[in-house]
């Protein structure tokens, strides 16, 4: 979505178009879960601030202002409203993240629901053996990743958003992609 298709869209939606948040929603969706995701790691925090973000973002889009890049403003809400939940949620959330006597945080509900096969149980080893890889990683390089990844955003926006050079940026992304490689072969 173009910026002028942004900015379009907040004015429909200030004016009480739904479908307008609607098209917002479908486009942006898995960007604003990722960031919350990256920030929250945890599934149902994210999604839970997910939602709270596309109902504020129509709340308030009458005090969008365009030619700010709305992916990078999108974010700092979606990362502000992440600050927020964890300083409500601050003692829930530990617990929820705390690892199993294993040390495996888990989440064992694949998308459609089911719980049985064998489609599942590839999806649950995958996710482990995945989650068990980011924690090489730093908490700066799973953000990054998360960011550039499931994000789609470019260096320089995530630079801009986390306040750090572009460089730096590159250089957590490239880091993070040498070790997970090294842990996964």
């Amino acid at each position: 979505m173009t910026e002028e298709e942004f900015s379009l869209c907040m004015q429909q939606m200030a004016a009480g178009d739904r479908n307008a948040l609607q098209r917002v929603y479908q486009v942006y969706l898995n960007f604003i879960f990722s960031v919350c995701m990256s920030r929250l790691r945890h599934r149902e925090s994210a999604e839970d601030v997910t939602s709270e973000f596309f109902i504020r973002l129509y709340q308030n889009a009458g005090r969008f202002r365009s030619g700010s890049g709305h992916k990078r403003w999108m974010a700092t809400i979606a990362g502000n409203l992440c600050i927020d939940y964890m300083r409500k949620n601050g003692r829930e959330m530990a617990v929820l993240d705390a690892p199993d006597e294993e040390g495996n945080v888990r989440e064992l509900e694949d998308s459609s629901g089911s719980e049985t096969g064998s489609g599942f149980e590839q999806h649950v080893e995958n996710r482990l053996t995945l989650e068990k890889a980011m924690q090489v990683l730093t908490k700066e390089q799973q953000e990054i990743l998360s960011l550039k990844v499931q994000g789609g955003l470019k260096f320089r926006e995530i630079a801009e958003m986390l306040g750090m050079p572009q460089g730096t940026v590159s250089w957590h992304y490239n880091e993070a992609l040498k070790k997970l490689r090294r842990v996964l072969s």
